[in-house]
């Protein structure tokens, strides 16, 4: 009689395995100025909001405070730069992502990497393009120009950017800047 209800009911056979429900989170503690880089491309290839913001200062533990200067053309053209935040950059990043399909490619390629590090601080510039396959029309959805990220650790000695500067490498050039202003709102 066991041996019937054993081999019929299915309840010690092996089920499907059902796909992961949580997001992949790819961070490292970022205890050198190349590794916040590594975190900032991981967060934009997994689409994760949390360690993007993860890659910029923290007052509680910094006396420095983010700042994002947009290219010259975008930083007349669209007045939401007037008065950018780390929220504002939250928001960008939530909206980017929320019009993003989870399986679409998102991907930053940095080249030409200068890395000017000193004790307590590091400026990174870079030529960049970022491809991020988002559903929104009428908006690029690679863009590209030369970008500065000033780090500096803070008091739990974690490096993070405080400064990030982007500037159009050629006049035609459709920068990160353009992306954030569009996605803002």
């Amino acid at each position: 009689m066991i041996f019937i209800l054993y081999s019929g009911c299915g309840l010690f056979e092996t089920r499907t395995v059902e796909p992961p429900t949580e997001v992949r989170s790819t961070f490292t503690q970022p205890t050198s100025p190349d590794i916040v880089l590594s975190n900032l491309n991981f967060a934009i290839t997994e689409k994760n909001l949390d360690n993007y913001i993860r890659c910029f200062v923290d007052s509680n533990f910094s006396t420095k405070r983010f700042q994002f200067i947009p290219d010259a053309v975008s930083q007349t053209s669209y007045p939401v730069f007037l008065n950018w935040s780390l929220n504002s950059e939250r928001i960008y990043y939530s909206n980017l992502i929320s019009f993003t399909n989870s399986s679409s490619s998102s991907n930053l390629f940095l080249s030409n990497i200068n890395f000017n590090t000193g004790i307590d601080s590091a400026v990174i510039d870079s030529d960049y393009i970022l491809v991020y396959n988002h559903s929104r029309q009428n908006i690029a959805t690679v863009t590209g120009g030369r970008l500065r990220f000033v780090m500096s650790p803070d008091s739990r000695s974690l490096w993070s950017i405080h400064g990030w500067y982007d500037f159009l490498n050629e006049d035609n050039d459709t920068t990160w800047s353009v992306l954030k202003a569009n996605m803002f709102n």
